[in-house]
C-alpha cells in the first residue's frame, strides 16, 4: 500500500541525536515488574503517570501513579490507586489530569471471575479526592479503559465490554460521562451499534464533545478479515453527532489498535498499526467535519522489523506527536521513536529515537502534550532499574 522506504538514518546517528537528553525514572519502587504505563498532561505542562505493578513485587501488585510538575520534578512519591483487588495481569490503566492538577485514573478490577472498570480521583500531591468508584455496570468482562478530559475538568471514560463465552461472544465499546468532581452525568451508553469492537481511545474537544476511535475486529482466519479502524463524534450531552465512520479498508490482520488526538480547531488525527508482518505505523489527518486532509501514510521510515504500539497527542495548536516502538532499530531489541506533524499531516523534521538507554527492550510508549512545546513520552524499559521492567520518561521532545 505504501511506497517502500529504507532506514534513512543509521542507528548510530540516532543515538547521537538523542545524546544529551535526560531520561527520568517514574517509579521509585523497583522490585519485579512495573509495566503498562499511561500518561496525561495539562496545558500548563503538569503531568501524571499511572502504571501497573505486578503481584510478584512483594507488595501485592496493583495500580500506582505519580504526579509531576512541568519541569519534571515529582510532587511526591508514587501512590497506590486501587483499594479493591486490581486485575494487573493484562490491562493498562488510563489517566487524565485537569488544569487544576486533579488527576483521575481508571483501571480494570477483578470481580468474581470477570472484570469491571473502576475509577478514583486524586490531587496533584497524590492525596485521594474520592473513594474508588464503579464505572461499568454491564455484565461480562470489561477491559481497555481510556479517558478524555476537557479544560473544565469534565471527563469521559470509554472501554471494551465483552459478553458471551470466549471466541463466540461479542465485544462493544461503552462510555460514561463525568463531571469534574467525579460524579457521573448519566448511565453508561454504547459508542456504536457494531459488535466486535475493541481497542478504544477517546479525546474530548474544546466544545465539550468528544471523539472515540476503535477497531472493528473481524475474522482473522478467513479473508477478507473484516477489520476496520472506526471513529464517531459525540456532542457535549453525550448524544451522537453522527454515525460511526469507517476510516480504512480491510486491515489485512492488525495487532495494535488506534489512537486519536484533536486540536482546538477541531482538526484531528488517528494513528494505527497495519500488517501483515512486519507491521508499520500509519497516520491520517481529518478536518473538523471529518473530511480527510491527507491519505493514510507511513509514519516510520525504517521498515526493518515490526513497528508497534502507536500513540498520538497534540498541543491543541496544530502540532502532533506520534510515538511507537521499533524492533532492533536502536541496535538492541526494541526502542521508542517519535515523529512530529503539523496541521493537515505536514511532516515536521525526521523521526527521532527517544530512549537514551538502549539495552534490552524499551517499548509500549505513551505520549501527552501541553500548550506550546510542552510534551512528555513514557515507556517501559527492561532491567534499566535493576529489576524487571521499570517506567521511564522524557520531556520536551523536539
Amino acid at each position: 500500500m505504501f511506497k517502500e522506504k529504507v532506514c534513512a538514518i543509521a542507528a548510530g546517528v540516532l543515538l547521537l541525536a538523542a545524546a544529551g537528553r535526560a531520561e527520568f525514572q517514574v517509579n521509585t519502587y523497583t522490585a519485579s515488574h512495573q509495566t503498562h504505563a499511561a500518561v496525561a498532561m495539562n496545558e500548563a505542562g503538569e503531568f501524571a503517570v499511572a502504571w501497573r505493578s505486578h503481584p510478584t513485587d512483594g507488595r501485592g501488585g496493583g495500580v500506582y501513579a505519580r504526579c509531576f510538575r512541568a519541569d519534571g520534578t515529582a510532587t511526591g512519591q508514587e501512590f497506590k490507586v486501587n483499594t479493591s483487588e486490581a486485575d494487573v495481569d493484562n490491562w493498562t490503566p488510563a489517566v487524565a489530569i485537569a488544569p487544576s492538577g486533579n488527576v483521575v485514573v481508571a483501571w480494570v478490577t477483578a470481580n468474581d471471575g470477570d472484570c469491571d472498570i473502576a475509577g478514583r480521583m486524586f490531587n496533584r500531591q497524590g492525596q485521594p479526592l474520592t473513594d474508588e468508584f464503579e464505572v461499568s455496570a454491564s455484565p461480562g468482562a470489561q477491559s481497555m479503559p481510556s479517558i478524555g478530559m476537557n479544560a473544565a475538568g469534565d471527563f469521559v471514560i470509554v472501554w471494551t465490554s465483552w459478553t458471551g463465552a470466549d471466541y463466540v461472544g461479542s465485544s462493544y465499546v461503552i462510555g460514561r460521562m463525568y463531571r469534574a468532581d467525579g460524579t457521573p452525568r448519566g448511565e453508561e451508553f454504547s459508542i456504536g451499534e457494531l459488535s466486535n469492537a475493541d481497542w478504544p481511545d477517546v479525546v474530548m474537544e474544546s466544545s465539550g464533545g468528544f471523539l472515540v476511535t476503535w477497531i472493528r475486529m473481524g475474522d482473522t482466519y478467513n479473508r477478507p478479515y473484516g477489520e476496520y479502524i472506526m471513529y464517531r463524534r459525540f456532542n457535549s450531552d453525550g448524544s451522537p453527532a453522527g454515525n460511526a465512520v469507517q476510516v480504512t479498508g480491510d486491515l489485512n490482520s492488525r495487532w495494535y489498535g488506534p489512537s486519536v488526538a484533536v486540536d482546538r480547531s477541531g482538526e484531528f488525527a488517528i494513528t494505527w498499526a497495519i500488517g501483515p508482518m512486519p507491521y508499520d505505523i500509519v497516520a491520517q489527518h481529518f478536518s473538523p467535519d471529518g473530511t480527510p486532509l491527507s491519505e493514510p501514510s507511513a509514519v516510520n521510515t525504517c521498515l526493518k522489523g515490526n513497528q508497534g504500539h502507536p500513540r498520538i497527542a497534540t498541543n491543541g495548536e496544530g502540532q502532533y506527536l506520534v510515538v511507537w516502538d521499533s524492533e532492533n532499530q536502536d541496535g538492541s531489541d526494541c526502542g521508542v521513536f517519535a515523529q512530529r506533524y503539523g496541521r493537515g499531516g505536514e511532516i515536521l523534521g525526521a523521526e527521532r529515537l527517544i530512549n537514551t538507554y538502549v539495552q534490552g527492550r524499551q517499548w509500549y510508549p505513551r505520549v501527552a502534550m501541553g500548550a506550546g512545546d510542552k510534551c512528555v513520552v513514557v515507556w517501559i524499559s527492561e532491567n534499566q532499574d535493576g529489576s524487571g521492567y521499570g517506567v521511564f520518561g522524557e520531556l520536551g521532545i523536539e
